[in-house]
């Protein structure tokens, strides 16, 4: 398959635009990461509220804990500290919740800033480089038949614009169909720089026999 025209100005406008595509591409995944950063340092203050509050709660287990171990009034000393800790859990386990919503759609926000433009050069971009390979391989492949020079004639006087077959001939069709070779010729050359290829060096250029009619 072939990805690349021969050299030309065919060939300079799809590096170029190639080009183009890899810094675009580039340019939109670090737009992606600074847009997940963003999102992100969002949750900071979530964050240190779950590190201080995970401290407290700790320090309050362990008070509990001491109280709980005092003779008579253990029980009832050690409550108040219980409770307190499981409040600074049930603000520790929101806080938490809140960070992993931030996270998400920073991920999420990330993804969508770096995929969507992406994507959209991309729905431009490869259909086209396709096309070119496929129309590429397609004359390549009468290049290889018997009668190659005058398929490719045929398919330019059907597919090329009529100015650019009048630099052949005055009557370009009429040339062609009087079996003149030269004409076949240019016009086959004709179709092979407007698909971007070259005749292989090994296949020697047969003379123009008409086709058929």
């Amino acid at each position: 398959m072939r990805f690349y025209a021969r050299p030309s100005m065919k060939l300079v406008r799809q590096i170029v635009f190639d080009a183009f595509v890899l810094v675009w591409t580039i340019g939109w995944w670090f737009a992606g990461r600074v847009t997940d950063g963003v999102v992100r340092s969002v949750a900071e203050p979530a964050r240190q509220t779950v590190a201080v509050g995970g401290g407290v709660r700790s320090q309050l287990d362990e008070i509990a804990r001491q109280a709980d171990g005092l003779p008579v009034v253990g029980d009832g000393l050690s409550q108040p500290f219980t409770g307190l800790s499981g409040t600074v859990a049930g603000l520790v386990a929101s806080a938490q919740e809140q960070v992993n919503a931030i996270e998400t759609t920073a991920t999420v926000a990330g993804w969508l800033t770096f995929l969507v433009p992406v994507v959209l050069l991309m729905l431009f971009w490869l259909p086209r480089r396709l096309a070119f390979s496929r129309r590429a391989s397609e004359v390549l492949g009468l290049v290889e038949t018997v009668d190659g020079t005058d398929l490719l004639a045929l398919r330019a006087l059907a597919t090329l614009p009529i100015a650019e077959l009048r630099t052949v001939a005055a009557d370009p069709m009429a040339a062609w169909r009087s079996g003149n070779s030269e004409v076949a010729e240019q016009l086959a050359e004709l179709q092979l720089v407007h698909a971007g290829v070259r005749r292989p060096r090994r296949r020697r250029r047969s003379a123009g026999r008409p086709l058929a009619r």
